[in-house]
């Protein structure tokens, strides 16, 4: 089936692009001397997944307890990169252990004391990274004395284990790109000199961890960085592309109809923020249109996704290629998605872990 003959909107996955970005990353990674652990919370499929591990990625990444639970069958080590400490995600963090290795990831004394709490009531020694806040200023606590501080503040917990520290350099993406590789030499800087800190006061850090696509793809590499942890590299997106690649490398996009046109330079597509989320960019607004590259979708509704553009660059019953601003929360409204190779469907592939919030 031609893409041009499916229903709208829909998702679209090129298998060529997808296939090229991560064989790319784990040859990065291969150059570079570390793990790749890819963070599945970007294309949430078991199949790209397998795809991951057959490259080469020694183990994955999960944002939630319910996403380990889809993947757990396909990966035997697993880190949880989130904060938990609800009573019931712990339990089922501790139960995923009888099939996988799972990691654990805390940033406060509380969260170290409940994961102490479900590790001896289950006669169990739990493994943590310390998440670590590089410049984001989300979660984690701050580089170097803080983290001590945290570090020492659990060594009365028998039933944990401090093997590592992590980071999520979020704030790559508001960098300018002609200060990328000197905000990430900083994030490398901060985190080797955390993890030698707490290995001159007793803790045996095995692993010191970094995430985000952009610093991957940053070309700056340091010695002692043992992991990578890319999500979005999968498919881009167009965030990615401002920073570290191009629209060519975007594997996924959203096939949409134009259904209006109340003006000459008005239209609307059947693809509002059900589809596209609300993610936007000062220059293109949600999205590019890839055969209307001048156009701007300015506003999104539900159902509606309302352009700009100029007159007669676009047609009613046209269907059109966008790229998604963020990829990561479009892969979360979708079911599937349409696998295609040089414009055909060959293949349509379950969204598995959609949904997956606690």
């Amino acid at each position: 089936m031609d893409i041009f003959d499916l229903p709208t909107p829909s998702i679209l996955v090129d298998l060529d692009i997808l296939q090229r970005n991560i064989h790319s990353m784990q040859q990065r990674a291969n150059e570079a001397s570390v793990k790749l652990r890819p963070h599945v919370k970007t294309h949430k499929s078991k199949k790209i997944l397998q795809m991951q591990l057959e490259a080469g990625a020694h183990g994955i990444t999960c944002a939630k307890v319910s996403e380990a639970e889809t993947m757990v069958g396909e990966a035997k080590d697993i880190l949880i990169a989130y904060p938990i400490i609800g009573d019931e995600q712990l339990g089922r963090a501790v139960a995923l252990m009888q099939r996988s290795r799972i990691i654990l990831a805390f940033d406060s004394i509380y969260g170290a004391e409940k994961i102490n709490e479900f590790a001896r009531e289950n006669n169990r020694i739990i493994n943590l990274y310390i998440i670590i806040n590089t410049g984001g200023d989300r979660d984690g606590v701050k580089p170097g004395g803080e983290a001590l501080e945290l570090a020492m503040a659990t060594k009365e917990y028998r039933n944990i284990n401090i093997v590592g520290i992590m980071t999520h350099e979020g704030h790559l993406y508001s960098t300018e790109k002609v200060r990328l590789q000197s905000e990430m030499k900083n994030v490398y800087q901060a985190m080797l000199s955390t993890g030698e800190l707490l290995r001159k006061n007793g803790f045996d850090i095995e692993e010191i961890s970094t995430g985000s696509t952009p610093g991957c793809l940053s070309g700056i590499v340091a010695e002692g960085i043992t992991e990578w942890r890319p999500g979005t590299y999968v498919f881009n997106d167009i965030q990615e592309s401002m920073l570290v690649t191009s629209v060519e490398n975007c594997a996924l996009t959203v096939l949409a109809t134009v259904v209006g046109q109340p003006t000459d330079t008005r239209y609307i597509l059947d693809a509002g923020s059900k589809t596209l989320t609300v993610t936007d960019h000062p220059e293109i607004g949600y999205g590019l249109i890839k055969s209307a590259p001048n156009a701007k979708i300015e506003k999104l509704s539900e159902e509606h996704a309302v352009v700009h553009a100029p007159k007669d660059s676009l047609c009613i019953g046209q269907k059109i290629e966008i790229i998604p601003n963020h990829v990561c929360p479009v892969v979360n409204l979708t079911d599937y998605f349409y696998v295609v190779k040089n414009k055909t469907v060959i293949d349509q592939w379950r969204v598995d872990a959609r949904g997956k919030v606690v």
